[in-house]
């Protein structure tokens, strides 16, 4: 028996929430790095463009470097490659209160990417090695909502410039990085070792090559899925605000509220899909209904149907539904997963995030500066549905022996 299957509750808790917290503080970082950008842009001489190009470059090199974050994974273990990216990525925001143009941002970017790229593939090998296996759904779960909350978290940032100076917010922005390092550092008995148990599958099932193991379909197919996500994801967080105000005649500060709701639908979705992800076999069927119902709730927004005031539960609705494909999508990823090759599959499918956060923005700029912000929905609505068909396609996919021998994972 596994030490991941015979885990007990409490220690499955702790796992479960000291990754939780391992994931916030990324999102945490990946918002708080713009937003030191946006405070000194002034101060350091910093247009608009210089900024969007430089939280491109964060998530550029994080994208590039996250397959390789995973063969690290694979290679030295997760918990140590988590330690070091949680303290550098941490470092890389204290550097801010150091940097004085455009080339130290750049500079800082980079370094902050590759703090970055490491999340995915660590979290997952050590949920995946140390959490009971009826739980995963859950853990899923809490790892999604720990990353909402770090979003969340991010814009205090603003509220320590105003106390402390921009160079007290990065120095202060930088504690928790450094702290969550020392503490998955020490927690070497709970965070138990991928390594041990891909040895021995690698033993019984043997290995995949490295090339065939990236160009399976199943593999390929999960790539897409998750770039599509975080276009549809970042593009509205990004401009769901002005979108809304020029669409419906709110406030800001009213379509900030309607963000805000939707982010918070999303995160309590998050939770409810990790109950069904442990409880249902069909992982696709539940990512591909709760798509559908995210693609049905964004159409009355798209055609400006609603009233601002029903805005808010529609919204709430939408994020719940979408955000309960969460804890299912990572189950979908993990049974299209050979053993032992949990890292550099995490890495490599993941790196899709930081894809569709790089592209997706510009075009979404593009169609606001164009003044036809509802397109902004359709796209949403259209990037629904492609993902809700995708995840029926990644089952009929997914070699039969890769699900089984990742289910004895």
């Amino acid at each position: 028996m596994s030490a991941a299957t015979a885990a007990p509750v409490g220690r499955d808790v702790r796992v479960i929430s000291l990754i939780g917290v391992a994931h916030g503080v990324s999102h945490f970082y990946q918002l708080a790095f713009a937003t030191m950008l946006l405070i000194v842009r002034q101060e350091a001489g910093l247009t608009f463009a210089d900024v969007g190009l430089l939280a491109g470059l964060f998530y550029g090199v994080s994208g590039v470097a996250q397959t390789a974050a995973g063969f690290a994974v694979d290679r030295f273990g997760a918990r140590p490659i988590l330690a070091g990216g949680l303290a550098t990525i941490g470092f890389a925001l204290a550097l801010v209160a150091a940097a004085h143009s455009f080339v130290a941002f750049a500079a800082i970017a980079v370094v902050a990417g590759l703090g970055n790229c490491v999340f995915h593939p660590a979290d997952f090998a050590l949920l995946n090695a140390s959490v009971n296996q009826g739980r995963l759904g859950r853990a899923y779960s809490f790892h999604g909502l720990g990353g909402s909350l770090g979003w969340a978290a991010a814009p205090v940032m603003y509220f320590l410039d105003s106390m402390f100076g921009w160079v007290g917010a990065a120095l202060i922005g930088a504690v928790p990085g450094l702290l969550l390092s020392v503490l998955v550092w020490t927690h070497r008995t709970e965070l138990v070792d991928h390594r041990i148990k891909a040895r021995a599958s690698a033993a019984q099932h043997g290995t995949t090559p490295m090339l065939a193991l990236f160009l399976q379909p199943a593999i390929l197919l999960c790539l897409v899925y998750f770039a599509l996500i975080a276009a549809n994801t970042v593009g509205i967080q990004q401009f769901a605000v002005p979108a809304w105000s020029s669409m419906f005649g709110i406030s800001e500060n009213y379509a900030a509220l309607c963000l805000i709701v939707f982010i918070v639908g999303s995160a309590g979705g998050m939770l409810v899909g990790g109950f069904f992800a442990d409880r249902v076999r069909r992982h696709d069927l539940v990512a591909a209904l709760g798509l559908l119902v995210a693609a049905a709730l964004t159409i009355p927004i798209a055609t400006q149907a609603v009233t601002p005031a029903l805005l808010l539960p529609l919204l709430a609705l939408a994020g719940a539904a979408g955000g309960a494909t969460n804890p299912s999508r990572d189950m979908i990823v993990r049974n299209a997963t050979p053993p032992g090759a949990s890292g550099k599959v995490f890495g490599f499918v993941y790196s899709g995030l930081d894809v569709g956060s790089f592209l997706a923005p510009p075009l979404f700029g593009v169609l606001m500066s164009a003044g036809v912000p509802s397109i902004i929905f359709w796209i949403a609505v259209g990037l629904y549905l492609i993902n809700a068909a995708l995840v029926m396609v990644i089952r009929q996919a997914t070699v039969p022996t890769i699900v089984s021998a990742a289910a004895a994972e």
